[in-house]
């Protein structure tokens, strides 16, 4: 668990924007800023292949690389994935990948459309890798207002420990700054709310469970 005043690193895993080489979009100036005027210091890394990305995100989870808990995915994205040369990498896989070595870690899908998804499988997302929490966009986002986004939003992750208590916190914050930009439909699941959403859920059933035994036994 990462300390509130202990600097979380972020570990960005950057897509190829354009087949045409000559185009030179990143999101790496960002966290050149973020560095040189926060201290927050990033592993910055890039990929063209699913092969490429599964290697990363890999390397990520290693323990050598724990002072940096937040993973930065920027990429094309569509509903429930990331696109990898006009393919979608489905989330369900990159959870399997993943499964349960997220611990006290954050993802962030800066790419469109990725948590397009029902609740219930971005809780699944979170509940199979352990992740502390995973946010991103619903909807198609336009590039410069979603990093003006994520330079905000990486600013407020150092200001809370990452734990249960202080995930809550960083939603809680990440929603009102999120409030600045509704065109970009932020949304973010945590751990926490998993397990709650998970605990009512077996509530419910226990319920409707003992409500069929009692109508049995009339």
């Amino acid at each position: 668990m990462r300390k509130r005043k202990q600097k979380k690193g972020i570990f960005c895993i950057e897509g190829l924007w354009d087949p045409d080489l000559r185009v030179t979009s990143t999101v790496r100036p960002i966290l050149e800023l973020l560095r040189l005027h926060e201290g927050i210091e990033y592993i910055h890394r890039e990929y063209a292949t699913r092969e490429e990305l599964e290697f990363y995100l890999e390397r990520w989870t290693q323990r050598r690389y724990a002072a940096f808990p937040i993973l930065y995915l920027a990429s094309h994205g569509m509903e429930s994935g990331v696109e990898i040369q006009g393919k979608v990498y489905k989330l369900s896989r990159m959870a399997r990948l993943l499964e349960g070595k997220c611990e006290d870690r954050v993802l962030m899908f800066s790419s469109c459309s990725t948590l397009g998804i029902e609740k219930r499988k971005l809780q699944r997302f979170v509940r199979k890798t352990g992740a502390l929490g995973v946010c991103g966009y619903r909807v198609d986002v336009d590039w410069m207002k979603s990093l003006a986004f994520e330079l905000l939003l990486f600013s407020q992750m150092q200001r809370n420990e990452f734990s249960g208590r202080g995930i809550s916190a960083i939603h809680k914050a990440a929603d009102v700054i999120a409030g600045s930009f509704p065109e970009l439909d932020f949304r973010m699941a945590t751990e926490k709310d998993t397990a709650e959403a998970t605990a009512k859920a077996r509530r419910k059933v226990a319920a409707a469970e003992k409500k069929q035994r009692k109508a049995a036994a009339r």
